[in-house]
């Protein structure tokens, strides 16, 4: 399985952004979005509104459906 490991480094300044994240004819919309204290840390990532099974906090796992996802990438 190809997966897409996520460390976001976010400017103190801002509550979120997205990334269109084309993986092979499959494009994924990344959220990336700050939910608490300023740590950084991945708390949780949810793919298509569910958490993906498998995979550890921080990762996405990646499919060649030639569909478009959504991801929610959310940081303390």
């Amino acid at each position: 399985m190809d997966r897409l490991r996520i460390a976001p480094c976010i400017p103190a300044d801002w509550d979120f952004y997205k990334v269109h994240y084309r993986y092979r004819e499959t494009v994924y919309h990344i959220t990336v979005r700050r939910t608490g204290e300023q740590t950084g840390q991945v708390i949780r990532v949810t793919l298509d509104g569910a958490v993906p099974d498998g995979v550890g906090i921080g990762v996405i796992p990646l499919v060649d459906d030639r569909r478009e996802h959504h991801v929610e990438v959310a940081l303390s």
